[in-house]
């Protein structure tokens, strides 16, 4: 797999396929992308997300992916930055009513494209 970064370096690495159902959800914010970034959150908004990911922190993945508050749920069609890769499928996880992370999992990871504030990027 390969990811770019901002500076259009290319990093190449071997993943090591396993079912990471049984592992603990961890967030990554090295694909964070400027579109919807996180310094523009209120502070009502930074609060549920702090409650989201201590929340997201403490489950599997098995219970990310069922747990209705969380509401975990793939984007089938969405353009994406051009420092992700065209064969990754974007995600959508709930912090609030409006409020949505999208990103991608790998194994154990979600990495972290955009906070979503108004549904502006996917509405489900």
């Amino acid at each position: 797999m390969t990811h770019k970064f901002n500076n259009n370096k290319n990093f190449n690495y071997h993943l090591n396929r396993e079912n990471a159902d049984d592992k603990t959800g961890l967030l990554k914010f090295s694909q964070c992308n400027e579109k919807y970034p996180l310094h523009e959150l209120q502070k009502e908004e930074l609060k549920a997300f702090i409650s989201f990911a201590k929340t997201f922190e403490n489950l599997p993945w098995r219970s990310i992916k069922t747990y209705s508050g969380l509401k975990f749920e793939n984007i089938p069609q969405i353009e994406k930055p051009d420092s992700i890769e065209k064969d990754v499928t974007l995600s959508s996880l709930r912090i609030s009513d409006k409020f949505r992370l999208i990103g991608y999992r790998q194994e154990q990871y979600f990495y972290i494209v955009w906070f979503d504030r108004n549904h502006l990027t996917y509405k489900g």
